[in-house]
């Protein structure tokens, strides 16, 4: 009976932002993302609006609960990094119903970002293209403004980024950047996520690189390991090849990382999941070769790294699903290919934030179909490891 009442809420608020979604798709992309983050700092500002908004938008149920590297997460449904970029709204996600939220990417430098446009709709490809450049008040003044921020039932990733201030890669400066991040935040939040791998940088990605992602992992277990417990993870771009990415999943083993996350934006060259009509480097409002996709052309290909991550590693290594998940059978297609936790942004911008409650309720009844009492028994079960 009560997921039958929820089911109706969800679709009278879904019916709302229908009615809201074409006023919100008026503006521009970037000044809609922070009008409504604006929105979001209200709504967590006061207990009131926090309790309206859980009425509203939340959902809870006990086998959604999960322990991941001995951290208790009430449900695996998270928010992917590159939202909440200077970490603003984490009193308002647990209402929303989020187990989880990622914030960031933070930088050791402050960091203004790429010039120019930096967010674009593709409404028919149900995507959003990305050229921001990790644009953040750097992680010496968030870290400061967050140190003793209650972040109550929320679990917390700190994403930590390398500065994009120059096109030229100096190793040691930019693994110094990476734990000048780690150090201001090692009290604050539950995991670290190294993003090695961004595709809107100007020096690239350089850590895909062996040796160089191998001197930043023993640089993080000399100085991070020490004076934190978080579980550590890395972040895999969207568009590598399987010997790319065996290089780094061997590394992050060889290294005793906790695990990865699945996959980073997907860049248009090497992607054929979206309309390329739509991209906006093909009217000139984007310059040639720049951005990187979001939203529904990254499900069917970060599902099929998880997949391989997942036999790759045994099942040894956490893997975070992030990708084009829009339902709950997009959702439970990646746990059940190996992803214990989910992080997810692009359906709240097409399919409302209310999305995010139905697909949690919407796990419940799969994992029911299944003869599942949690998600831990559900994760990579469609996806049997191959026999030593």
């Amino acid at each position: 009976m009560h997921s039958t009442i929820i089911g109706i809420r969800n679709k009278i608020m879904w019916a709302g932002y229908r009615l809201m979604r074409p006023l919100i798709f008026l503006m521009e992309p970037e000044q809609a993302h922070y009008s409504l983050k604006r929105v979001g700092v209200f709504l967590g500002s006061n207990p009131i609006t926090r309790g309206l908004t859980s009425l509203l938008m939340d959902y809870n149920h006990k086998s959604l609960n999960i322990e991941v590297d001995g951290i208790q997460y009430r449900n695996p449904v998270g928010l992917s990094a590159g939202f909440d970029k200077d970490g603003e709204l984490g009193k308002i996600y647990p209402s929303m119903g989020f187990g989880l939220a990622e914030l960031g990417s933070f930088t050791g430098q402050v960091c203004p970002g790429n010039p120019g446009k930096r967010l674009f709709r593709m409404i028919k490809s149900k995507a959003i293209v990305v050229w921001y450049g990790l644009n953040n008040e750097g992680a010496e003044k968030i870290s400061a403004r967050l140190k003793d921020f209650d972040f109550g039932r929320l679990k917390v990733g700190i994403n930590a980024a390398n500065s994009n201030l120059t096109p030229d890669f100096v190793l040691e400066d930019s693994i110094s950047d990476y734990l000048k991040t780690m150090k201001a935040f090692k009290d604050i939040g539950d995991y670290y996520d190294i993003n090695i791998s961004c595709p809107n940088t100007q020096e690239g990605e350089p850590f895909v690189d062996k040796d160089n992602l191998c001197e930043l992992l023993c640089a993080v277990n000399e100085e991070i390991r020490p004076i934190s417990d978080k579980p550590i993870y890395v972040k895999l771009a969207a568009d590598m090849s399987i010997e790319e990415i065996n290089t780094i999943v061997d590394a992050c083993m060889e290294h005793k990382m906790d695990g990865l996350v699945c996959t980073n934006l997907a860049k248009p060259e090497f992607n054929t999941e979206h309309r390329p009509e739509e991209y906006p480097t093909v009217d000139g409002r984007l310059p040639a070769g720049k951005g990187a996709m979001s939203g529904q052309p990254l499900s069917r290909i970060s599902t099929n790294v998880i997949r391989h991550v997942y036999r790759r590693t045994r099942g040894k290594l956490t893997i975070i699903g992030v990708g084009g998940i829009f339902t709950a059978k997009d959702a439970y297609e990646k746990i059940t290919s190996g992803a214990s936790l989910l992080h997810m942004i692009t359906t709240m911008i097409f399919d409302g934030p209310q999305n995010i409650n139905e697909i949690n309720r919407g796990l419940v009844k799969l994992l029911k179909k299944d003869g599942f009492d949690s998600i831990e028994q559900a994760v990579g079960s469609r996806n049997p490891l191959p026999k030593i």
